[in-house]
């Protein structure tokens, strides 16, 4: 049986999210209860859930197993508004009544604009919630103690990590290309798997806009979190197929949550060079 939220009575057996979660879905498992054992990954551009995970080859129609499907278009999302805003699924869920508002408000916000400006959790506070989470487990003395530390040291180490990421960063920035088109500036990334630090690096240090990427089939251009321009959805009459996100921040064909398995259609982009071309047509004769 596939089920969204709203038909929720209990827990579910399985949960679906898609790959690459972000802060949105990962609350949206954490709300649900469900184990991450019990979490499967489907792209986002899947219409209908296939008989098998892509993740982990689950047969999901032999094994008759329930299916609650979250930060996923074709199961539970967040409200849509006029405007082209899209928040955050976790906050349609029926747990988010008893959620902290604070917590919904930081994730609403990154979801729907892709950025926080004004982080409402600190370090310490993710400590007490680790030790309050794991007390509530039933661990006392030792060995509540020893999971406080196993969990906030892996945080601080991957804050290091993304540290030393950001580093890296500039090293593939200095071999990317940096493009003005229309009053705002696009990078033209390198063809290879890109670190989410790159983009961080290049709207907060060099007043770029946004970046073309390719890697396998995938090509798009995507808009950084706090930027007003470019909006892409002015190119989606010359993207045939391609997905173009209704509050214009992302053109692709394939991406990160929905990686391509076959080239662009036939009269679209098929290179960074006639995206870039297609965006200096679309707005490059003038700062809009």
């Amino acid at each position: 049986m596939y089920t969204n939220a709203s038909e929720k009575e209990g827990s579910m057996s399985c949960v679906v999210i898609h790959p690459n979660p972000d802060l949105d879905a990962c609350t949206c498992v954490a709300l649900d209860g469900a184990d991450a054992e019990h979490v499967h990954f489907i792209p986002a551009d899947y219409l209908h859930i296939p008989r098998e995970c892509p993740c982990c080859g689950e047969q999901y129609l032999a094994q008759e197993k329930d299916l609650r499907i979250l930060d996923h278009p074709i199961g539970q999302k967040g409200r849509l508004d006029a405007d082209g805003t899209r928040h955050a699924a976790a906050c349609s869920m029926p747990e988010a009544a008893s959620a902290d508002p604070k917590l919904l408000a930081e994730v609403d916000e990154k979801d729907s604009t892709g950025i926080v400006r004004q982080p409402r959790f600190g370090l310490d506070a993710v400590l007490s919630a680790i030790r309050t989470e794991a007390s509530e487990r039933g661990l006392r003395q030792a060995a509540l103690d020893r999971e406080v530390v196993a969990v906030m040291s892996r945080i601080i180490r991957g804050i290091n990590l993304l540290w030393a990421a950001h580093k890296e960063a500039k090293t593939v920035i200095a071999v990317s290309r940096i493009e003005t088109i229309g009053g705002f500036r696009i990078a033209v990334l390198p063809k290879a798997e890109i670190s989410p630090e790159v983009g961080i690096v290049l709207n907060d240090e060099h007043d770029v806009s946004g970046a073309i990427y390719a890697q396998g089939f995938n090509l798009g251009v995507t808009r950084y979190p706090g930027r007003e321009r470019p909006d892409l959805r002015k190119l989606e009459q010359f993207l045939s197929g391609w997905f173009v996100h209704t509050a214009g921040f992302l053109a692709c064909w394939g991406s990160r949550k929905a990686p391509a398995t076959k080239p662009p259609p036939a009269g679209t982009p098929q290179t960074q060079d006639e995206l870039l071309a297609l965006m200096r047509k679309v707005f490059g004769s003038a700062n809009r």
